[in-house]
Formats: structure tokens, C-alpha cells, sequence
């Protein structure tokens, strides 16, 4: 029988570098972390997780991960480790309930490798989903933290200008941000809010396709390895898209694609 064509992205943000280890993840030190990220890599893997449960009850969801190459220490990409995760924990038995796993995750799962920042998931795996299927998907479900719900949806999705009616989002916040449990810290989780209001939901709303200063350094900061950050291919390729979109050259060197604010191929049958 022939898979359908998927139809519904499901995108899995990543946020750090899983190296390996005999605990397959279990153990923060076989993460590559940021200081402020201890203690948060099980909610990493639940992330993850949450992206094959979604996958395992939908027949036409594709699922991405997405994260470019982000740390110095390794040549690999974020979207690469948390595959390898799943790999190494033999999907926790999530797709169990699949057959032909191997088919599975070879046709229906893919990793988007570019992505520098929270927008940049979800661009460029939109794009990456147009390129595996030939149609924008028909319905988007973001995997990510809780905390961030507001930045991507009031912010990403309308900057984007995708339809707000086609996104759903699963959020999933470190256990120590959950009132009520044994690693509740109020203390941190006042600063984590306190951090993205400033400086991620407030720099956003100022700059709402990330070309600014600020954000497009923090970008460059992060490639380490030089990715390159053009949408498409060829000229050709963003041509048969219907995108909007145009390329950018920083007086600092930085040269990105990035979207129009202008009316693009997934507003067309509204």
C-alpha cells in the first residue's frame, strides 16, 4: 500500500546537542547544554517523545525535527541528535504500534538542519515539508516549551502569515516550572518567564522577522559551522514555491533569505 502523501508537519523544536552515552540521555552529561539549561534535558526528551506520539496516531503527519549546528564542540546538528536519541532508545516503543517501523522513519520523519532560532523552526521546516511533499501542509502542530506558546503563536505564525485556524501547539515546560511537584523552584521559573518576556516575546514583538540587529547577532553567534541560511536551493526551486521572499546582505557579512511581509502561496485558498 502507498503512504499517503503527509499532510499534517508536526514540528519538534530542538534546543540543545544529545552526544550519546550508555544512559542513552538519561544523564545530563551526555548533553551539550547551555548553562541555564541544567536540569532541563528530560524535558528535551519529552519533546521528543510528544513528537512520535503524534506521529503514531496521525497517517499523514510528517515529523521534523529542527535545529541547526549550534555548538563548536561537535559538527552536528541539533535536529541530528534528537533523531539519534529516538535511535538509541529504539522509539521508548512509540511506533510499536506501526508497521514497517524502519519504513517509518525513513519516509516520515526528517531533519531540518538550519534553523538558528525559534522563527527559523518553523520557516524552515515549513519549507522543508513543501520540498518532501510538493504542498504546504494542511495543519502545523508546534512541540516546544510551554513558556513560549505566546512567541510563536501570536508572534511567528502571523509574522509568517500562516493561517491561525491550521496551528495547533504542545507545550511541555521543565518539571521544575510545575507548582505542585517535588523540583518546583518559583524562583526560577519567575526568571525563565521574566527572561522570555524581555528578551524573547519582547525582542520578537519589536523585530518580528528577526532581521534586526539584535537577533540576527545572536543567530551568527550560534553558526559555528557556517550553515547556510537561504530558504531554497535555486532560484528555481523558490520560483516553483510562489514565496515571497528575499535575500538579505548584513554590512556585517550575514547573508539570509527571508520572507516577505507580502501575500504568500499558503494564504491562496482562503
Amino acid at each position: 500500500m502507498t503512504n499517503p502523501v503527509p499532510k499534517h508537519l508536526i514540528l519538534v523544536c530542538c534546543h540543545a546537542i544529545y552526544l550519546g552515552g550508555p544512559s542513552n540521555g538519561l544523564h545530563e552529561e551526555e548533553w551539550l547544554i547551555a548553562s541555564f539549561q541544567s536540569g532541563e534535558t528530560a524535558t528535551f526528551t519529552q519533546h521528543a517523545q510528544a513528537g512520535l506520539n503524534l506521529l503514531s496516531n496521525d497517517p499523514s503527519g510528517l515529523l521534523i525535527f529542527s535545529g541547526s549546528k549550534t555548538r563548536k564542540e561537535v559538527q552536528k546538528s541539533e535536529a541530528q541528535s534528537y533523531l539519534d536519541l529516538c535511535l538509541h532508545n529504539d522509539f521508548w516503543g512509540l511506533l510499536d504500534n506501526c508497521t514497517q517501523k524502519e519504513e517509518i522513519v525513513r519516509e516520515r520523519i526528517a531533519l531540518e538542519e538550519q534553523a538558528l532560532d525559534s522563527f527559523g523552526n518553523l520557516i524552515f521546516s515549513t519549507m522543508l515539508f513543501w520540498k518532501r511533499t510538493g504542498q504546504w501542509p494542511a495543519k502545523i502542530t508546534i512541540v516546544s516549551h510551554e513558556f513560549k506558546r505566546e512567541r510563536f503563536l501570536d508572534l511567528h505564525v502571523g509574522a509568517m502569515r500562516w493561517p491561525r485556524g491550521k496551528v495547533e501547539y504542545l507545550g511541555i515546560d521543565p518539571v521544575y516550572m510545575t507548582e505542585g511537584s517535588r523540583e518546583w523552584d518559583g524562583e526560577r521559573t519567575q526568571a525563565v518567564r521574566k527572561g522570555e518576556k524581555e528578551r524573547g516575546l519582547g525582542v520578537w514583538e519589536r523585530d518580528r522577522f528577526g532581521t534586526g540587529q539584535f537577533l540576527r547577532g545572536k543567530r551568527r553567534e550560534r553558526n559555528h559551522w557556517q550553515v547556510g541560511q537561504m530558504l531554497f536551493g535555486s532560484e528555481e526551486e523558490r520560483l516553483r514555491s510562489q514565496v515571497r521572499s528575499e535575500i538579505i546582505e548584513y554590512e556585517d557579512g550575514l547573508r539570509e533569505e527571508v520572507l516577505k511581509d507580502e501575500r504568500q502561496p499558503w494564504e491562496m485558498d482562503l
